[in-house]
């Protein structure tokens, strides 16, 4: 089982790469990317959304980085296997792995937001990181609570989520921080509410996890904050 995956995960980021230089291969790596992902159609529709993003996150990102496509496109090839690998039934402990690829994959996604500045369209850019985000979200809450009986009610606290990390995308991006310590900030944002809805939706918050979620986010904070160097 793990063969397929591997050769799947090696040609997904071969393929990403010569995309970055030619439109042919990007029309070559859509289905095939499709093909890795349904072959077997196992739990299909379960992360398709994950899959979506990815894809349209990848390519973008080589598209952008251009003269290091190949590290990104690595990269997206290693957040590729651990989708497929989770998807698959491959790994045992799956809870854990898809919320290490879920984490990755969000944070491809605010460095990607801050890399890019203001070229294009500032409306498209916040739509295209809202919609990612809110779908990420939805997925993921439909992973942790799979015998919810209130799809609708995840979905209207995924876009909740997905509107309160733009506001802090647009907060954060009005400081002098590097992209990288930018991203990681959101990034810590984005898990600490993760952690928040959890508790909220099984009903297990109380005051001692929010004030445990709102302590770890100011220390860690600081220290991103303190670590940065602060220019104008």
């Amino acid at each position: 089982m793990l063969l397929p995956l591997a050769l799947k995960s090696l040609i997904f980021p071969l393929l990403l790469f010569l995309a970055a230089g030619h439109w042919f291969w990007a029309v070559i790596l859509v289905p095939m990317a499709f093909y890795f992902y349904f072959r077997p159609s196992l739990n299909g529709g379960k992360f398709i959304l994950s899959f979506l993003v990815l894809l349209s996150v990848s390519f973008l990102a080589v598209r952008h980085f251009s003269g290091g496509s190949l590290a990104v496109s690595l990269f997206f090839g290693a957040i590729f296997f651990l989708l497929l690998g989770v998807k698959n039934l491959i790994f045992v402990h799956r809870q854990h792995i898809y919320y290490f690829f879920n984490g990755f994959l969000l944070l491809a996604i605010f460095i990607l937001f801050f890399l890019s500045g203001n070229l294009g369209l500032i409306f498209v850019k916040y739509l295209f990181t809202f919609i990612a985000i809110a779908f990420l979200f939805k997925e993921f809450l439909r992973f942790s609570f799979p015998g919810s009986s209130s799809p609708s009610k995840n979905a209207l606290v995924a876009y909740g989520a997905a509107f309160i990390i733009i506001q802090i995308l647009w907060g954060i991006s009005l400081l002098p921080l590097n992209f990288l310590n930018a991203a990681s900030l959101t990034l810590l944002a984005a898990l600490i509410l993760q952690d928040f809805f959890i508790h909220h939706l099984s009903g297990t918050i109380n005051r001692r996890i929010i004030l445990r979620n709102t302590t770890l986010f100011l220390v860690l904070s600081l220290v991103v904050l303190g670590a940065s160097r602060w220019t104008l």
